[in-house]
């Protein structure tokens, strides 16, 4: 069974040939999508988000390229290249990318 899809086996990759940055796009490539975890790579036009919504497991995001806006409840900051965020299960959540931005999506649920 493959786990882990859209992506060479045993080789190095480069995120940026991976998914790129389009105007007024989301570009998105899912590598897992299993009960109990996600794995994404996603690619994000300046302006361009996601949310608000709320997510059934924990969701971690490290920002490869660019500025993301994260607002996890009320509260809003700014991750940028080589930083990551938790946003926590149940909690209302958006990104959004104040730049061209790239960024890696995981997210891990308890199964059932």
């Amino acid at each position: 069974m493959e786990l882990i899809k859209n992506i060479a086996k045993a080789k190095a990759v480069n995120f940026d040939e991976m998914v790129n940055c389009k105007p007024g796009e989301i570009e998105s490539k899912t590598l897992a999508q299993e009960k109990g975890v996600g794995i994404t790579l996603l690619a994000f036009g300046k302006g361009e988000g996601v949310g608000p919504h709320t997510a059934n497991g924990d969701a971690l995001i490290y920002v490869h390229q660019g500025v993301a806006s994260v607002t996890i409840g009320e509260e809003t900051q700014e991750a940028v290249k080589g930083q990551m965020v938790l946003m926590p299960s149940g909690i209302s959540h958006q990104v959004q990318a104040k730049e061209d931005m790239k960024m890696l999506l995981m997210v891990v649920r308890k199964e059932k």
